[in-house]
């Protein structure tokens, strides 16, 4: 077998690859580690052991489709000639002629999905599947549905599941062995002895943000609001005494089933009033309460929007609205103590890095910060709180230059996202520093390449341990880097333990082997007789 030796060789790339010649193997390897690479060398083997055999390389999305057919043939070698990037706008005859004249195909699932089971393309042709971001491999997703054909009508062929973490508990895991038909798995972390000389130092910094005091007239009176609405159920209610510790989540479910409307308030609150973002989404979500008065469908709104505490909340956001932003007020309001703290950490960023590549000359300030080659990205779950981030730091001109990087879907008002061709574009504008801060929901978690990021602010905590591990991994591929973890005190904090215990739980239960079962009846693919050095 062919091993490229055009990079420096790492002893883990090349164990791995090693495994995942002979079993369908899922590779978990921290971001920047070199998946890609993996994969390639792994592709170009049996593109020279099949020569009639197809090589399908399967993304979620198309900009990481596109994405990985340039990095794949830079690292792997396999010609350009033979390869071909398959979307569902391609007309069918046009498909049906790749399918015959190409060998090395880059796609979605669902393209693939589609190709196969209307018979564009045949499963006994196909001999190695590539599965990037495989811990989308969960339920019914396409990922699963296309093993499953295969292993219908081919089960001869190799699978290489690609992943940063591949799950957020073991039995998370299982399902993903399971649903990919797994027989081995190449798991690393940042503390592997076989990594440590390639990993750069990450420096972790966790903020805990007091809520001030524009926010805690809101935040008492919903919290008082909240819990008068939760006790309703537990009025009428003779199982009392169950509702304790872990009991709750099981037994409240059953409470509400008494008291939908209930169920429904808690939800509006719960779900609408985000003050852990910016105060203008709790505001945008209140109006959004007050206007499903009308709607006889939601009863849950009528009663909430006539309750005292919540008209207090209500009159305290009007109070505290301003009819245009500014540079103190983005999105019309008091800034966030978390967006302030966000502010700060990239002025100073940014403004040190001017000082020391110029010498502290301090006179040309736009020139200075037209030189700066740093680039910052700041994660955030609620694509609402996006654009009043980005609007925020752009009062800091031209120091620091944002832009959104946001899904294509609509949000919640209608807006429009990014569609994926503009996504690419943003990230070309990113990497070429015509922006220098990329503001992102969990579309910049996962895998497209944004380029290296030496600073990383994380306005919320996840606790799923898959994406806080990918935002982590943002930075720190090329050269030592930084990640702020913003927490709102109290729960967020609680999150980010969560996820902290979770991937060290996973980790450790891989790693030891337990409770976790590979299939034994993966082909070899090659005969038996057959011995590649």
């Amino acid at each position: 077998w062919i091993y490229p030796l055009n990079r420096p060789k790492r002893d883990y790339q090349f164990n791995i690859v090693k495994h995942c010649l002979f079993d369908n193997t899922i590779v978990a390897l921290p971001t920047g580690l070199g998946k890609t690479f993996i994969a390639g060398v792994v592709m170009l083997n049996f593109y020279r052991w099949f020569p009639e055999g197809k090589v399908v390389f399967v993304a979620p999305t198309k900009p990481l489709v596109a994405q990985q057919i340039e990095a794949s043939h830079k690292t792997c070698g396999i010609p350009g000639s033979d390869a071909v990037e398959l979307t569902g706008n391609v007309p069918k005859a046009a498909r049906e002629r790749a399918w015959c004249e190409k060998r090395v195909f880059y796609m979605t699932p669902q393209t693939l999905l589609n190709d196969l089971t209307k018979g564009t393309c045949e499963a006994l042709d196909i001999v190695l599947i590539v599965v990037d971001e495989a811990h989308r491999a969960t339920g019914d997703y396409a990922y699963n549905q296309v093993v499953r054909y295969m292993m219908a009508k081919n089960p001869h062929f190799r699978l290489l599941a690609l992943t940063a973490t591949p799950g957020s508990t073991p039995e998370a895991v299982q399902n993903l062995i399971d649903g990919l038909h797994i027989s081995n798995i190449e798991i690393r972390d940042e503390n592997s002895i076989d990594l440590r000389q390639y990993i750069h130092e990450k420096k972790i910094e966790q903020h805990i943000i007091q809520m001030d005091a524009n926010i805690r007239k809101i935040r008492d009176p919903l919290a008082r609001l909240m819990t008068n609405w939760a006790r309703v159920p537990l009025m009428h209610t003779s199982r009392l005494a169950r509702i304790m510790g872990y009991l709750v989540s099981f037994t409240l479910p059953s409470l509400f089933h008494f008291h939908p409307h209930v169920l429904s308030i808690l939800r509006l609150l719960t779900n609408k009033t985000k003050l852990e973002g910016t105060i203008g989404m709790c505001y945008n979500s209140v109006k959004e309460i007050e206007q499903d008065v009308d709607d006889p469908k939601k009863k849950g709104g009528k009663k909430l929007a006539s309750n005292p505490l919540f008209k207090e909340v209500a009159k305290a956001l009007e109070q505290q609205r301003r009819p245009q932003p500014d540079p103190e007020h983005p999105g019309g309001f008091s800034m966030h103590p978390k967006m302030e703290k966000v502010k700060s950490i990239i002025i100073d960023h940014f403004a040190q890095e001017m000082a020391e590549n110029e010498g502290r000359d301090v006179e040309n300030e736009a020139h200075n910060a037209a030189k700066i080659e740093s680039r910052v990205m700041v994660f955030v779950t609620f694509r609402e709180a996006v654009e009043e981030i980005v609007d925020a730091l752009n009062f800091e001109r031209p120091l620091i230059r944002a832009t959104k990087f946001v899904g294509q879907g609509l949000d919640k008002k209608g807006g429009k996202g990014l569609a994926q061709k503009e996504q690419l574009a943003t990230v070309e504008k990113f990497k070429a520093g015509e922006y220098n801060v990329l503001v992102a929901t969990s579309i910049g978690e996962e895998g497209l390449d944004i380029g290296e990021v030496d600073l990383i602010v994380c306005y919320d905590a996840q606790k799923t341990p898959i994406r806080m591990l990918q935002r982590l991994g943002r930075t720190g591929r090329k050269r030592a880097g930084v990640v702020h973890v913003l927490l709102a005190e109290g729960r967020e904090e609680l999150n980010l333990e969560k996820a902290k215990e979770a991937y060290k739980h996973v980790q450790q239960s891989i790693t030891r082997g337990e409770s976790l079962e590979l299939y034994a009846d993966v082909d070899r693919m090659l005969p038996d007789h057959i011995k590649p050095e």
